[in-house]
């Protein structure tokens, strides 16, 4: 960096896509994470805003609020792990801030994404019986941060070690994302839980979700854990960080998904389907293989009141 400020404009025929997100220690990782995880884990989470909305990243801006034990042996980590991300992502850091703090270490990135004109995916274009579809599997983020905190053991320590790389190294869904245009009518990242994100899109488009509890992707381990513990295969539906994709597209777009998952690699299940608003009912309905309704609580993080134990 140069200067203070920096010029961006979208290419011809293009539009900018912004978007920002706040991380801070104890709450969304626990504070003894190493600092070039933190950084790497900040970079790929506001990554994942983009690849929901079929962009890709230009440039990003961050703000540090740094405690007093942060040292320079800190800040070379964690700058080494920006670097690792910009050099993976080809996105490139276009400004920001560093400020002190009495409080805990919080980071803010502004991430600035590109996309052609006028089709950024959005959270409010659903239609009553789209299909709903989400990226990857679902789970593994929560049972990852679980084994971090000591709170899930496995007498393998590489099992532990695959789950919490899911939640210290998400993997957005960039090239997903942009594959999407045209054929998803609204989409949002898994950050919150696949209910609550999935909820996002419902209120937004005005129509509601009918998933099966069954048809959710779970990982061979998540799978393995929860086969005699339903409470903790509903759990995983809300629990977050997945940073997966959850999207709605028409029924007549069922092949063209399909091929979009073989091109990138990434599985992509068909989970439910869009319907009618019931005023009385919840936005997102969860049903067993019979077809009950199944409780899934307040369904998914709450700003206030969620959080990692320090």
């Amino acid at each position: 960096m140069r200067d203070d400020a920096a010029i961006l404009r979208p290419d011809p025929g293009t539009d900018l896509v912004l978007s920002a997100d706040a991380v801070v220690a104890g709450i969304h990782f626990p504070a003894e994470t190493p600092p070039d995880t933190i950084a790497r884990r900040a970079m790929r989470v506001n990554l994942s805003d983009l690849a929901a909305k079929g962009a890709r990243p230009r440039g990003y801006t961050l703000v540090l609020q740094l405690p007093e034990i942060v040292d320079e042996s800190w800040l070379s980590a964690f700058a080494g792990g920006l670097a690792a991300e910009q050099d993976e992502f080809a996105v490139t850091l276009l400004g920001g801030d560093t400020t002190c703090t009495p409080g805990p270490l919080a980071i803010t990135i502004n991430m600035i994404g590109q996309v052609s004109k006028n089709k950024m995916i959005k959270r409010s274009g659903a239609h009553e019986d789209d299909d709903v579809f989400v990226t990857g599997c679902i789970g593994d983020a929560m049972l990852g941060l679980a084994c971090a905190m000591g709170r899930l053991t496995f007498d393998d320590p590489a099992d532990a070690a695959v789950l919490e790389s899911r939640f210290y190294h998400p993997d957005p869904r960039m090239n997903v994302g942009p594959a999407l245009i045209g054929l998803a009518s609204a989409s949002a990242d898994v950050s919150d839980g696949l209910i609550a994100d999935l909820g996002h899109i419902c209120v937004a488009s005005g129509f509601a979700a009918d998933i099966v509890e069954e048809l959710v992707p779970l990982s061979a381990t998540a799978r393995s854990l929860t086969k005699d513990d339903l409470s903790l295969r509903t759990a995983l539906l809300t629990g977050g960080d997945d940073y997966e994709i959850v999207f709605t597209a028409p029924v007549s777009a069922r092949k063209a998904v399909s091929i979009v998952a073989v091109e990138t690699g990434v599985p992509i299940t068909r989970i439910g389907r869009i319907s009618k608003r019931n005023r009385e009912g919840p936005a997102v309905a969860v049903r067993n293989a019979a077809g009950d309704i199944v409780e899934v609580g307040h369904g998914g993080y709450r700003h206030f009141g969620n959080g990692v134990a320090g």
